[in-house]
Order: structure tokens, then C-alpha cells, then sequence
């Protein structure tokens, strides 16, 4: 039978027709769901590692999961800080691997090495263009900390950091406000003249037992301003020689404690905690064990204020950064997912639960962070607003090894100058 012209002409146009319908029926990619905020009908399976329970969003995925009713959002939690190495086995062996990780940020640069991340930029863009509002809180610290060779690998939405707590009575009966210290050097007068009340007391309790860290020590090389390549400290530089000199001598006055090369966290805690020290410098997470403390109350027996800095240092702050991985089929649904971490209502949730401060302008002025944390004052949110990150390289373990080296014979006592030390200390740091 001969046909038409017309009828070929609606024969092609239904063909036509025909294979759009089918193109679009067969993409069930990431793209498809992203196009209908992560609504779509395929079933997405996500997997997420944390390295600690109390990073989780406090509901686990599940208002997330009853907004995106076809993904479905598992949780491990892998606390024995060797999720990178079991991703590197695993890679290895061709097996699946979690589409999202969260682990500390000084070691994404490791796991980027690796080419185990994803390059975040196309799904950093499209939260800005999708939910500018929730987008615009987030620090930029955030994401600065976690861009490098050319891409950026994550996201870090909370972070802990280093104050100083003091004894109330101790700086009352050495006649002293505490609450006003701002410098290193003003730090140092504090601690000679709660000595000079008490000799009895310890002025600043320290750790500085091998495999512990070091965290004092990075903390004030920071504090004075200090340059740092990668990990490594510039011990000879103006910030480098004051903070050596500045531990020189409270080790040589006795301010602190020559038994702490033996001393953990338990022991340096428990010395504050005992009302045996004036002062401890550590980390935020710690104000709330000791305000759980019987006996031992806030405003009565202790209080914090930002760690002192020293001409052009700055704070630091050590994030945990949440990250998609690079065999994840489902980018966009993993970045849905953490965004999800870092709406402010599950991170005002996971400050209940035992997190740390957010990177979340919008979290930070919450008013329910005055119940959680009483001690998170204005002073420390500002401090914590603008600090730094914490200096990162691939080398970090092995500088912190040294550094440890350092500070262990600083606290013991020593007979060298800070030169000394710096220029000592320096070559084994740059032979690394």
C-alpha cells in the first residue's frame, strides 16, 4: 500500500517523539533525581562513615530520608581513626566504598592523595544556587580549609578549639583578673603571680607524655604568629623563638609541672579538675566534662576565656570535615545528605549530643547554645569565628613526633636557648 507524505511525516514526528519519552524514562543518573530535589523514583542507597557518634545529626538521616522518600541513609560510626586506611585496603580489593565520609581535616589532603574524594565544586555551586540561605551561613573557613590542588575535597562543618580555663580562686587570692588575659605575655605574668600566692599550686598543668601530642605547643606557635610550611613550624622565625623562649621559661620558674612528661589527658585534666593547677590550656569539648563535675561549677570554681594570642597570631580551630568519595555514583545525593549535617537545626541538635561549635553564622547566634553551652560566651564565639585552621600536611604525624621530642625536653628542663632548640630542632623538622 503506497502511504502519503503526510502519513511518513507523522510516522518520523511519533518516532521523534517516542525516543525523547524513552531517553528520559532511562535517566534514573544523579542528575535526574537532582532535578526534582532528591525526589526522584530510583532507590539510592547511601552509605556514610563518621568517625564519631556524637558528628552524626542527632535524627540520623531521618527527617532527610522522610523528605527524599527514595533515599535511604546508613551510618557507621568507624572510631578507630583508621578510616583512610581501611578505604585504601578496600579500594585495593575492588570493593564498595562508603559515598560519604567525615573525618578529620588534616588528613583530607591524604585522602585526596589517595584518590579516594570527590572534587566538591559542582555540588558547592549548585547548594548556593539551590538554597542560598542555608549556603551564606556556613564560614568560609569551611570550605578554604579544604581546597587545594585545584579542587575542593570537602566540606568541614564544626570544629574544636583550644581555650584557656582558669581557677577562680587561685587568680583571686593572687589578686588577678583572669578574665582580662589577651596575650602570651600577659598569660606568663599570670601564671608567676598565682605562684607567687601558692607555691603549692600548679600554675599551668601540661601533658607531655610521648604519643599524646602536642597541642599546647602548635596551638601557641600559632598564637605568635609563627609561619608554618604545611606542618612544619618556622621555629627560627620572631613567632618561633618567642614561643620556645616563652615555654623556657616557665619550665626554668617552675610554672610547670616537670612530672607531666609522664602525664596524659586524665593526669593534665585532673590536676585542673582537682583544683591542684590555675590554669589548663585545651580544648573546647572539655567545658562540658567539667561542667558536669560535681562540686566544681562554672563561674564559682572555674571559667575560659579564648587562648591569648601574641602579635600577628591568630587562634586555631581543628575541624572534622564531611566529604563525598570519588566512586560515589550519587554526588548530588550525597552532598543532599550533608547538607542536611549542617542545617542549623541538627547542629544545635548535635551540640545537645556532645559535638563541638559549628561553622554556621545562623548556629553560632542561637539562643538555645546558651543552655547547652553556658560557658560559649561572646568572647569565645568571636574567637571561634575567627580563628584559623589548624596547620595540615601529609607529614603531619612524623612533625608531631619531633614536636613532642621538643616539648618533652622543654618541660623536663634543658640547659639550651631557645636558638638552640630552634636550630636543632628545625633540621630534623625539614628533613622530613
Amino acid at each position: 500500500m503506497k502511504h502519503s507524505k503526510a502519513y511518513w511525516t507523522r510516522i518520523v514526528a511519533l518516532f521523534a517523539v517516542l525516543s525523547m519519552v524513552v531517553a528520559a524514562c532511562g535517566d534514573s543518573s544523579s542528575d535526574t533525581t537532582a532535578a526534582s530535589g532528591g525526589g526522584g523514583d530510583e532507590q539510592i542507597e547511601l552509605l556514610v562513615w563518621a568517625s564519631r557518634d556524637y558528628y552524626r545529626p542527632p535524627d540520623l538521616w531521618a527527617g532527610f530520608m522522610e523528605d527524599n522518600p527514595n533515599i535511604n541513609v546508613t551510618v557507621q560510626v568507624e572510631s578507630n581513626d583508621d578510616i583512610l586506611q581501611q578505604m585504601q585496603r578496600m579500594q585495593d580489593a575492588g570493593q564498595r566504598l562508603p559515598d560519604i565520609i567525615q573525618d578529620d581535616t588534616f588528613l583530607i589532603e591524604a585522602y585526596q592523595n589517595a584518590g579516594l574524594l570527590l572534587d566538591h565544586t559542582e555540588q558547592k555551586d549548585r547548594w548556593e544556587s539551590e538554597d542560598p540561605d542555608t549556603y551564606n551561613t556556613i564560614l568560609p573557613i569551611a570550605w578554604e580549609e579544604n581546597t587545594f590542588g585545584g579542587g575542593i575535597w570537602g566540606v568541614s562543618l564544626t570544629a574544636n578549639f583550644d581555650v584557656i580555663y582558669y581557677n577562680l580562686s587561685a587568680c583571686e587570692a593572687a589578686s588577678i583578673d583572669c578574665a582580662g588575659i589577651t596575650s602570651l605575655d600577659q598569660f606568663l605574668d599570670a601564671m608567676r603571680a598565682v605562684k607567687a600566692a601558692d607555691p603549692d599550686i600548679i600554675p599551668l598543668t601540661v601533658q607531655a607524655k610521648p604519643g599524646t601530642g602536642i597541642t599546647t605547643l602548635k596551638t601557641l606557635f600559632s598564637a605568635a604568629g609563627a609561619p608554618f610550611d604545611g606542618a612544619v613550624p618556622d621555629l627560627q622565625s620572631e613567632g618561633g623563638l618567642y614561643v620556645l623562649n616563652w615555654w623556657l621559661q616557665a619550665s626554668d620558674e617552675g610554672l610547670l609541672p616537670p612530672q607531666a612528661i609522664s602525664w596524659g589527658e586524665d593526669e593534665a585534666r585532673g590536676a585542673f579538675a582537682g583544683q591542684r593547677a590555675a590554669f589548663i590550656l585545651d580544648g573546647f569539648t572539655v567545658a562540658g566534662e567539667f561542667n558536669e563535675l560535681d562540686g566544681f561549677n562554672l563561674e564559682t570554681e572555674w571559667n575560659v576565656i579564648p587562648s591569648p594570642t601574641q602579635g600577628s597570631g591568630n587562634q586555631i580551630s581543628n575541624a572534622r570535615t564531611w566529604a563525598i568519595t570519588s566512586e560515589t555514583p550519587y554526588p548530588y545525593e550525597a552532598m543532599l545528605a550533608i547538607r542536611h549535617v549542617g542545617s542549623v537545626e541538627q547542629l544545635v541538635a548535635a551540640a545537645d549530643n556532645g559535638s563541638v561549635p559549628m561553622r554556621n553564622s545562623e548556629a553560632l547566634a542561637d539562643p538555645r547554645l546558651d543552655t547547652i553551652w553556658p560557658f560559649f560566651n561572646e568572647g569565645l564565639r568571636a574567637a571561634y569565628s575567627g580563628s584559623d585552621s589548624v596547620p595540615a600536611g601529609l607529614n603531619g604525624g612524623e612533625v608531631e613526633l619531633v614536636l613532642e621530642e621538643l616539648f618533652g625536653e622543654i618541660v623536663v628542663g634543658t640547659d639550651k636557648t631557645a636558638q638552640e632548640l630552634a636550630d636543632e630542632y628545625q633540621l630534623k623538622l625539614d628533613d622530613l
